[in-house]
């Protein structure tokens, strides 16, 4: 199909206008990426689902990206469309007890909408970067708490192009992973458990999450993805943390061209200004050697690369 067609056919099928060669670096936590060949910015679930429809129909490739974080993108690019979402919403159902979120949504906006209605059960999202629908996708969490356990249930747009609701029980959610991320199918709205506070206490526990988190990790201010690698699950079930074993094995200053090891926590891997993502790839690498010649473990990374020719369909 040549590039003229698609667009008219995407604009036919939508009412909505593509960009042409964007460069995901701008829209990267790390900083990094080449020219996307074609680009939206959805603002609704209605937008995404018509996205998602136009491009399934054709078989065109494309990857739904939310906040641009955890993500590691090509230094070439991608050759598809890129989708980013940002259909935000938040509605309270209280007599479900359950928050109604758009997955565009930002965490921190979850957060700082549970405190202004005194609503707890969520105060371990303060800080987490990203949107909801990333962080259903890979189960994202800290302080031995994870927001699938929140899930009661998720709206997706299948990979056959249905609307249908899925139960906590039938998303798979494990340690940073759920089947969504194996499925690759789309989140439109998650539903998220929560119950009443008193709102000075979830203040007091959500300022306290943040202190620990500034305490650790780079500043915003810092080009990297979070977490590069998840922590290791022994044979007998004890996790062990990443960042420890890297520090055991010799990681804290080492650094391939402009990527390098954060001196503050050694499971991230950050941007000096002009790392490529083969430098990423290439010192996570050698990270991985080091932890297994050293404990005889391989550490799985939590980033996701996204090479130029991936496709969620």
């Amino acid at each position: 199909m040549q590039d003229f067609d698609f667009e008219q056919f995407f604009q036919a099928e939508t009412g909505l206008k593509l960009k042409k060669d964007v460069a995901l670096s701008d829209y990267s936590s790390f900083k990094i990426g080449g020219l996307a060949r074609y680009f939206i910015e959805v603002t609704s679930t209605d937008q995404l689902i018509k996205a998602v429809s136009a491009v399934s129909s054709r078989r065109f490739p494309f990857y739904l990206i939310g906040g641009g974080y955890n993500l590691l993108f090509d230094d070439i690019g991608f050759n598809g469309l890129i989708i980013r979402n940002k259909a935000l919403a938040i509605n309270f159902h209280p007599e479900q007890g359950l928050l109604e979120i758009d997955s565009g949504s930002d965490l921190q906006q979850v957060v700082r909408f549970a405190i202004s209605k005194g609503l707890k059960g969520l105060e371990f999202l303060a800080g987490i970067p990203g949107t909801v629908g990333g962080a259903i996708y890979g189960n994202a969490g800290a302080f031995g708490q994870s927001i699938g356990e929140k899930v009661s249930e998720v709206l997706i747009f299948s990979r056959d192009r249905r609307l249908i609701t899925l139960k906590q029980s039938e998303l798979g959610f494990g340690y940073r992973f759920s089947n969504l991320k194996k499925d690759h199918q789309v989140v439109l709205k998650v539903f998220l458990a929560v119950e009443p506070g008193d709102k000075s206490e979830i203040e007091r526990q959500v300022k306290d999450y943040l202190e620990q988190r500034e305490r650790k990790h780079p500043p915003r201010s810092v080009a990297c993805a979070g977490s590069y690698f998840k922590n290791p699950v022994l044979p007998d079930g004890q996790k062990v943390a990443a960042g420890l074993l890297l520090e055991k094995s010799g990681a804290r200053g080492m650094q391939v061209g402009g990527a390098a090891v954060f001196h503050g926590h050694c499971n991230f891997i950050i941007n000096l200004g002009g790392a490529t993502a083969r430098d990423v790839k290439e010192l996570a690498h050698r990270l991985q050697e080091m932890v297994h010649q050293n404990f005889g473990l391989w550490l799985e990374e939590e980033v996701i690369f996204v090479p130029a020719d991936a496709s969620m369909l």
